[in-house]
């Protein structure tokens, strides 16, 4: 299924050991159980799953990347991309 944000969304089952991250209705962001699938927790509330490549919908490890909320406002504001120091 498809969020009208573009995300993919899958039903957990009641018995999934990440069926905490669900809304009521069952459904997490495909993203962010990819995430938490890999480091083999739940995610915190106040972490967020980046698209590198701002593609919503391509939920392979390589494309995602764990923020906290604060990183990841900073990383919106600026048009979807870092700002890297140059070395000196």
């Amino acid at each position: 299924m498809h969020s009208d944000r573009g995300y993919v969304e899958v039903k957990l089952r009641g018995d999934d050991p990440f069926r905490a991250m669900a809304r009521k209705t069952g459904y997490v962001r495909e993203h962010r159980l990819v995430m938490a699938r890999h480091l083999g927790r739940l995610l915190l509330p106040t972490e967020v799953v980046h698209h590198k490549n701002e593609i919503k919908n391509d939920n392979r490890i390589e494309n995602l990347e764990l923020l906290e909320t604060g990183v990841y406002h900073l990383l919106d504001s600026n048009g979807g991309h870092r700002h890297k120091e140059t070395p000196q």
